[in-house]
Parts: structure tokens; sequence; C-alpha cells
């Protein structure tokens, strides 16, 4: 996809796959790439800067003498995450009205 996606739009991505359930950053990367293409190296920033807005917690698990780190949304998230989508919509309804059916 050529289309550079906002940083907003992303964390809203992020958000609303995480109102699912807490996951760890490669399952939450793995699930939006099934729509999206994403990469590590997008995901991991976006969940750090979620984390300082406080708009997502994590907690820690051991899996097969690993340590994942789980995410999980907030209220606080879950506010952001109503307000970008309405941002969004509104957003790609001017957009679709410009560029029309084509």
């Amino acid at each position: 996809m050529a289309i550079r996606i906002p940083n907003r739009v992303l964390e809203a991505v992020v958000l609303s796959v995480l109102k699912e359930e807490p996951l760890y950053g490669y399952a939450l990367t793995k699930k939006i790439q099934l729509q999206l293409p994403i990469s590590d190296s997008t995901t991991y920033p976006i969940l750090r800067r979620l984390e300082q807005k406080d708009l997502v917690t994590t907690r820690s698990k051991v899996f097969a003498e690993r340590v994942r780190k789980y995410y999980e949304l907030t209220d606080s998230g879950q506010l952001y995450l109503k307000e970008a989508c309405a941002d969004w919509q509104l957003f790609s309804n001017q957009i679709n009205a410009l560029l029309g059916e084509h």
C-alpha cells in the first residue's frame, strides 16, 4: 500500500484489536497483518506510545521460558478509541465525497 497511514489511525487500529482481548506484541501484529501490511517495527513504537499515554496497561507472563508482555486496553484507551473512530468516520466520509466512486 503506497498510502501512509496516520499515527492516530494506527493507534486506533491497535486499540481496536486490543478491545477484543489482551495480546502480546507479536500476536497483535499478526492479527493486524490479516488486514493491513504492518511490521513489528511499526507496532512496537505504537504500543510504547499508547502505554506512555496510559491508553494500555501491560503485564508480563512467562510462556515456554520466555517472558511475553501483554497489552490491555484501559478505560482511557476505550475513550480514545471511540473518539478516533468518530474522527476516522468523518475523515473517510470527506475523502470518499471528494474522490467519489471510481
